[in-house]
């Protein structure tokens, strides 16, 4: 076996069943990739809150959309798909208003097969238009609004079959990442790529919300200092102060280039479960 489970329900029994009909059982096999490849679980299990990825994909210069926001494509088809199997891999997908405006995405797994994630969108005016594909029926979707959004459009929105409507305070145009990281814990939801723009990125970043970075590279040069960076936010105002990866890992898409790896433990303030 690579590991033992850490479900306080069932950690050991299995083992000590084995053992205890005479059986013969060699630990540690592969315990590095088995570690890897049950990180979401593992983390909820341990740690009681969601494992939270942030994926994003930009150009050699660090852009995720020109100066007039388009975005389409950065990456060739085979990062795309890659970053389609993510969404499969994670109970829920998060985007901000802007993004849904901007690119009008569906944020499910058409590319791959499997089981679509929970959409999960940052509205605080309740901005989105009933025809943007967010909405439509394939998965179920969580618009999070602030206090004083639209009563009527908010009812609107509620009829849709699959579609929530969950009002959390948002002060000055922003929401305390905690209270939406909160949310997810109380519905169970074990696992959150966070796809959002330059914006809610950031808003992860700044407050310390991530576990893994996933960022795919295009051979492209944007220019511009008006075109989006993929990270914004407040950043950190020295480089000392910049998060660092572990484990990291780079895999050839076609032409783009994914960068992946865990954020190190001691630059995440909720790395023991206090959210």
């Amino acid at each position: 076996m690579a590991c033992g489970d850490p479900n306080p329900k069932v950690a050991g029994k299995g083992l000590k069943y084995l053992e205890d009909m005479g059986v013969e059982v060699e630990t540690g096999v592969c315990e590095e990739e088995a570690l890897k490849l049950n990180e979401r679980f593992f983390t909820w299990i341990t740690k009681r809150r969601p494992f939270i990825t942030l994926k994003y994909a930009m150009t050699l210069d660090g852009k995720i959309a020109t100066s007039t926001n388009d975005s389409k494509w950065i990456t060739g088809e085979e990062a795309r798909t890659y970053a389609h199997r993510l969404r499969k891999q994670h109970d829920a997908v998060l985007v901000g208003i802007g993004t849904v405006l901007a690119d009008d995405p569906e944020l499910t797994t058409r590319m791959v097969q499997g089981k679509n994630p929970i959409r999960i969108v940052l509205d605080e005016k309740l901005r989105v238009n009933i025809m943007n594909a967010v909405l439509n029926p394939a998965a179920p979707t969580i618009i999070i609004c602030g206090l004083d959004a639209d009563e009527e459009k908010a009812a609107l929105f509620s009829v849709l079959p699959n579609v929530e409507i969950v009002r959390l305070p948002f002060v000055a145009g922003k929401i305390n990442i905690k209270t939406v990281i909160d949310e997810l814990i109380s519905r169970e939801i074990t696992s959150l790529l966070v796809e959002g723009g330059s914006s809610v990125l950031g808003a992860f970043k700044d407050a310390g919300f991530a576990d893994r970075v996933c960022a795919f590279i295009a051979p492209k040069v944007l220019g511009g200092k008006e075109s989006l960076t993929a990270i914004g936010g407040e950043g950190c105002e020295l480089m000392q102060d910049a998060w660092e990866l572990q484990d990291i890992e780079y895999k050839q898409m076609g032409q783009d280039m994914l960068i992946t790896g865990l954020v190190k433990q001691e630059e995440r303030p909720f790395i023991d479960g206090d959210v």
